[in-house]
């Protein structure tokens, strides 16, 4: 059984040893609770919090971002920059391979160092947790190449221990569901585009009115006329009313969609 305060002291004392950082932070459960940590243990002029706007990104996530630090009272002192990212422009991440999300990171995190370089920060830390680096994540290999900190594993923190520990410090963010970018519902091989971003986004926003919790919709790559819908275990209960299931179905025939299949593996 983790014993979280012995957990937190452990990340504390990884966190006093760097001295003087940039965090990379995305509004969700791991970065949370490396910003908190490492605000509380070097206080805010010693901290720069870095977060990446794109149009991978829905608004909610960057209005997300810039109500936490308020809403867990770093009101003074603290600096959060929001630096511009334009994914679409990157060749390499657009033919969208199984290299994707490595040159997502890879091209985000060059663009972090050159701003807090530029405001006297060498160190950059990232939320990366230890079940993390079970998975076929190939961000990680961008993490590594660049000599970005990952304090949450130096410390052996699962994601279950990440929740403890953020419910323990009493964040909002313990319980929020696991995110990706919108460039995630798109199948390998089929290029990322604007177009395609915003229709995913469009057609989540759709579901989610139907008084479910979180969805992902999931392209098919043969098909324009095919989505795949992923629900929370707890939405696939709900979907299962006819009325909901119907007026889903309906929304997605009046936008162009032929064939919804839903998968029943529920989002954790």
């Amino acid at each position: 059984m983790v014993h979280i305060p012995k957990k937190l002291e452990q990340l504390h004392s990884i966190l006093l040893d760097y001295g003087r950082v940039a965090v990379a932070f995305s509004g969700g459960v791991d970065s949370s609770l490396l910003v908190k940590c490492a605000l509380d243990s070097l206080g805010a002029g010693n901290v720069l919090i870095l977060f990446g706007s794109s149009s991978l990104l829905v608004s909610e996530d960057e209005q997300r971002v810039q109500e936490w630090l308020p809403a867990h009272g770093y009101t003074k002192g603290v600096e959060l920059q929001i630096v511009d990212l334009q994914p679409l422009s990157w060749k390499e991440f657009c033919v969208n391979s199984e290299e994707r999300c490595y040159q997502c990171k890879l091209r985000m995190y060059k663009r972090f160092k050159e701003v807090m370089e530029k405001k006297g920060f060498s160190l950059l830390l990232d939320g990366t947790n230890t079940d993390d680096l079970k998975n076929n994540r190939p961000g990680i290999r961008a993490i590594n190449q660049l000599g970005v900190k990952i304090p949450l594993v130096e410390a052996g923190l699962d994601k279950a221990a990440v929740r403890k520990c953020s419910r323990h410090l009493e964040l909002t963010t313990w319980q929020l569901p696991s995110a990706s970018c919108l460039a995630t519902r798109i199948p390998h091989g089929l290029p990322v585009t604007e177009e395609r971003l915003r229709t995913i986004e469009q057609f989540e926003r759709g579901v989610l009115q139907f008084g479910l919790s979180q969805c992902r919709v999931r392209l098919d790559k043969d098909s324009p006329k095919t989505v795949y819908v992923q629900l929370s275990e707890q939405d696939l209960t709900a979907v299962m009313n006819q009325d909901i299931r119907v007026a889903m179905v309906r929304f997605f025939h009046n936008n162009g969609i032929q064939n919804v299949y839903l998968n029943m593996v529920g989002r954790h």
